[in-house]
């Protein structure tokens, strides 16, 4: 999925938890960042080797959340309370966009070597070379007007 889906999806779901004020905005922004973007730059050294391939690591996979995001939330805790909450609540949209798309999953990796073929496949990624290799399945594009609406929803309902 691509990273103004992921960012735009989990800014949403972090405003959704928290009261509505400058701060807590800028936290959202900060944690959808750095838990649901940065988590994919493993993808841009990938490229570079394999264009081809988007393969995932580990650290995008279902037991990650409790392995890394865990943690990382029961220590940022510490510092405020709603970090806990935002931490895993970025962590765990990467993985359900991620899982929304055509790409190999491997829902239970760093354990097992267990593939899924197409995580969920509902939609593609909106380059040329996937839109000619899988017929039937749904440009991601369409999920980023989506995620668009889902945010002006929420900043309206919050906002006031």
């Amino acid at each position: 999925m691509h990273s103004l889906n992921h960012f735009i999806f989990s800014f949403s779901l972090c405003l959704l938890l928290l009261e509505p004020n400058l701060q807590n905005i800028f936290w959202a922004a900060i944690f959808s960042l750095v838990f649901s973007v940065l988590i994919d730059l493993d993808h841009w050294y990938k490229k570079i080797k394999r264009p081809w391939f988007a393969r995932r690591t580990w650290i995008q996979e279902p037991p990650a959340l409790f392995l890394i995001a865990l943690p990382i939330a029961l220590l940022l805790r510490f510092l405020n309370p709603s970090f806990f909450y935002l931490t895993l609540t970025s962590f765990s949209s990467h993985i359900l966009l991620d899982y929304l798309c055509v790409f190999k999953a491997y829902p239970l990796a760093p354990f097992s070597k267990l593939e899924k073929p197409e995580g969920f496949g509902i939609f593609v990624p909106a380059t040329h070379k996937w839109r000619r290799r899988i017929k039937g399945k749904v440009s991601e594009n369409y999920f980023l007007i989506f995620n668009f609406i889902f945010l002006l929803a929420t900043l309206y309902f919050k906002l006031g």
